[in-house]
């Protein structure tokens, strides 16, 4: 009995002994999973440079050049109610200083590319100098400068709403999973935010700025304003529209987010069956200038070509007999 026992704390202790020495060698000989992660962004940086730093300088750089030229694109509004910086916010760039290089660009593009063009012309004559084609090349290219900024900033709001839209319902969905759990409207806003980071980042960033707008002091309707103002899209002005009557006249706020976000379901699904229906019209130009065509010539090359052939034996004939 006295050798069952000593035999049974004997292995306890060995595996005691074998659990620690393995710890204190895992401790010391495997990195930890933040030291692997470091040193793979070490060497991603060694070998493609550092993406902060670049960024950084380039930002760094845009505010020492680029800024000052935009006194000479000053819009006549003022910053706060300018439609520019509500067309930057739906981009999302928030700072004022993303106005100044804005227009700083616009600026800086309108008067470099007819200088660039005239440096050009100089070392390669392609124009004759004070030709009316000379000039108007020049007030193509200052046109050119001027607008390329403005589609660009297009270009960002359209994927950045796009961006939005898509991924809307599944926020309202997550948002009314939370307050049917328990959560006030205010906390489930900051909540899904989190969530919705892997996800969509726009909408992450925009449900985190309503939940900082509030905890900073603002009403809940203001805040909710701020992000259809924002956001610029048909769906986010409807919710604001829902909550703000739900929370007037007191009615359930998961029940009006359920039938918000069944509405939006229903709207993308009916947009993609639109879509899906123009799909024969617009294929059908491609098929008259670029499938038919070659339909006709593969139908009608073997007939010709023995035509050709039927011809020709009858031509030799006709020689032979002569």
């Amino acid at each position: 009995m006295i050798d069952s026992a000593y035999l049974i704390g004997f292995l306890i202790g060995a595996l005691v002994l074998v659990g620690l020495l393995l710890s204190v060698l895992q401790y010391f000989f495997k990195p930890s999973a933040i030291a692997r992660l470091n040193r793979l962004i070490a060497e991603d940086r060694r070998l493609y440079g550092d993406p902060d730093r670049l960024m950084k300088g380039a930002q760094s750089f845009l505010k020492q050049n680029i800024s000052p030229l935009a006194k000479f694109a000053q819009p006549k509004q003022s910053w706060d109610v300018s439609p520019l910086r509500r067309d930057l916010m739906s981009a999302g760039f928030r700072t004022e200083m993303a106005g100044k290089i804005y227009l700083g660009m616009k600026t800086a593009l309108t008067l470099v590319l007819p200088l660039l063009f005239v440096a050009i012309n100089t070392l390669f004559p392609l124009v004759e100098e004070g030709a009316q084609t000379y000039i108007f090349y020049l007030f193509v290219l200052a046109a050119l400068g001027y607008m390329t900024p403005n589609v660009i900033l297009s270009l960002f709001v359209k994927r950045r709403r796009k961006d939005l839209r898509t991924n809307f319902p599944d926020a309202l969905d997550l948002m009314r999973i939370c307050v049917e759990a328990g959560l006030t409207l205010d906390v489930a806003i900051g909540r899904v935010g989190e969530e919705m980071s892997v996800r969509s980042k726009a909408l992450s960033e925009e449900l985190h700025l309503v939940a900082l707008e509030q905890r900073a002091g603002s009403q809940r309707n203001q805040a909710l304003a701020n992000l259809a103002m924002r956001a610029g899209i048909p769906e986010v002005d409807a919710l604001v529209s829902t909550l703000i009557q739900a929370e007037k006249f007191g009615t359930s706020v998961s029940d009006s987010l359920r039938i918000h976000s069944e509405n939006l379901r229903l709207a993308r699904r009916l947009e993609a069956e639109e879509q899906a229906a123009k799909i024969p019209t617009k294929i059908l130009l491609p098929l008259i200038l670029f499938i038919f065509p070659i339909l006709f010539i593969l139908i009608i090359a073997p007939a010709v070509d023995s035509v050709k052939r039927s011809t020709g034996k009858v031509s030799d004939s006709a020689a032979e007999r002569h």
